[in-house]
């Protein structure tokens, strides 16, 4: 009974914000229930395994409203979802990584979001594709390499960091791994990647704005995406019980593969 009134609730809560983005907005009702399901997926999807959802987001939606759309909305979202992070894990952020590591990527940032408002849309489709086909042996080879990682190498993490998250998906992999590596576990690895997600979310929102990327409906839209994580998260640790992170990690590797081919195939198409 109490998981019934919880999802009535969030129905009451969820569906007049949709009426408002549709009158605000040029937004559809089919619009804004597939924005609802890639976010509701996404945080089913990182709640599991703690990546894969930016990925997810960039799969379902680019599709439905483009490439150059897709990463600007994906900004607002991490800006949404990492604020209740940083909130929860405030207590263990490690501040001096967050300060490096946001400093270094807001060159990167700039940087990115000028790739992304200059490039074709071919292009981009093939560099997201491509990206998206690097992600997991680059990640296999960051969690096998040990090193252990100085001020010099903490402000290159940050500025590959800023160009990623301002031209694609997958920039919080670097994050996690360059963490991970320098020491980080736990609620102080989540907590300090959480408050680098908002400082550098905001940067991106801002910079998507300057070259014209950005708008009202994205805005809007990533707002929407970031109250619907809140059952997926709840979904997510139902699931996770029964399903064990292992698998949950072989399925959205192979949805990335079969992701970053299906870019690449869209972009040959396109040229």
């Amino acid at each position: 009974m109490k998981d019934d009134y919880g999802a009535a609730s969030l129905v009451k809560l969820v569906w007049p914000l949709m009426d408002t983005l549709i009158s605000l907005t040029n937004l559809t009702t089919p619009d804004l229930l597939i924005i609802s399901f890639a976010a509701l997926v996404a945080a089913i999807v990182s709640g599991l395994g703690g990546f894969g959802g930016g990925f997810i987001v960039v799969i379902i939606l680019t599709p439905i409203i483009g490439a150059k759309s897709v990463i600007p909305l994906l900004s607002v979202f991490a800006l949404c979802s990492n604020f209740s992070r940083v909130y929860i894990y405030r207590h263990d952020i490690r501040w001096k990584f967050v300060f490096l590591i946001t400093l270094a990527s807001l060159p990167g940032v700039y940087l990115g979001s000028e790739f992304l408002a200059r490039v074709s849309e071919v292009l981009l489709l093939a560099f997201l594709g491509v990206v998206l086909l690097l992600v997991i042996p680059l990640r296999n080879y960051l969690k096998k390499t040990e090193f252990t990682p100085g001020t010099p190498s903490i402000l290159a993490l940050g500025l590959v960091f800023g160009l990623v998250s301002g031209a694609a998906a997958g920039s919080g992999m670097f994050v996690i791994a360059g963490l991970n590596a320098a020491g980080l576990h736990g609620m102080a690895l989540l907590g300090t990647d959480a408050a680098i997600g908002v400082v550098n979310s905001a940067a991106r929102v801002l910079a998507f704005w300057r070259v014209g990327l950005m708008s009202t409906d994205l805005v809007c839209a990533g707002i929407l995406m970031g109250i619907i994580t809140l059952p997926g998260t709840w979904i997510a640790s139902l699931i996770v019980a029964k399903l064990g992170t292992r698998i949950h990690n072989r399925l959205i590797e192979v949805l990335i593969v079969v992701g970053g081919i299906w870019f690449i195939v869209q972009a040959v198409m396109k040229m």
